[in-house]
């Protein structure tokens, strides 16, 4: 005979703000013997640390050697913990919600506390997007990176932000290449397949790819994507 027994859940808010002009939440969810850490933005669902593969594929994205890298949004911190899994030399983190940096110097997760107590590890409060299209530099913060990766926003035709879309023009591309090392490579996550952006990409570099990873949420397969673009030797 079957077990019948409802599975117990229950979603706990570990911290909430609205300090940085939006609203920013962590929770953490509980469903059996499981848990997870959730970011939410505005209400609407960000991340969570219960499927992180796309946050893999973005780190691995740049390669066995990421050296010294720009990390575009701390979110739960699943990419910059892969990064340094890798041998990461050095991460830049530029992060737009001072509360989530906050939170992980206040080791609200055991992820963002790993990533925040490493030695290799700098957490910048700042606009990376302003700063990759050649706005006013952020304190402290010095490149060129051997890798940037970037997961600010969910794409080029869902964006959260308005500003951020001049990112993904082809001037905000080749800008942003700029930061790179030579032969230096940029990952740029997206919530789905975008096919315009990709062809601006592959109009700047050739080797451009297009990486796409099947995720199941609420029962729906979706695809994320992950862009990568270099910079020229």
């Amino acid at each position: 005979m079957g077990d019948h027994r409802q599975m117990h859940e229950e979603t706990v808010t570990l911290a909430r703000s609205d300090a940085d002009g939006y609203e920013i939440a962590l929770r953490r969810r509980y469903s059996g013997d499981t848990t997870a850490d959730e970011l939410i933005i505005n209400g609407a669902f960000a991340m969570d640390s219960a499927r992180t593969h796309s946050e893999i594929v973005l780190a691995e994205a740049l390669g066995p050697n990421p050296g010294h890298v720009l990390v575009g949004g701390l979110g739960l911190g699943m990419t910059a913990a892969h990064l340094l899994d890798m041998g990461a030399t050095k991460l830049d983190i530029v992060e737009l919600s001072g509360s989530l940096i906050d939170w992980a110097n206040q080791e609200m997760t055991p992820t963002l506390a790993r990533v925040a107590a490493d030695p290799r590890v700098t957490l910048h409060r700042g606009d990376v997007v302003a700063l990759l299209c050649g706005q006013p530099a952020i304190p402290g913060l010095f490149g060129p990176w051997d890798g940037i990766c970037l997961d600010i926003d969910n794409g080029p035709e869902f964006l959260i932000h308005e500003e951020n879309a001049q990112l993904y023009t082809t001037d905000g591309i080749r800008t942003a290449l700029d930061h790179l090392t030579p032969g230096g490579t940029m990952a740029i996550w997206a919530q789905g397949p975008a096919k315009e952006f990709w062809y601006d990409l592959t109009s700047i570099d050739k080797n451009a790819t297009e990486h796409l990873i099947e995720i199941v949420r609420a029962n729906r397969k979706m695809d994320n994507a992950v862009y990568t673009v270099h910079c020229p030797n």
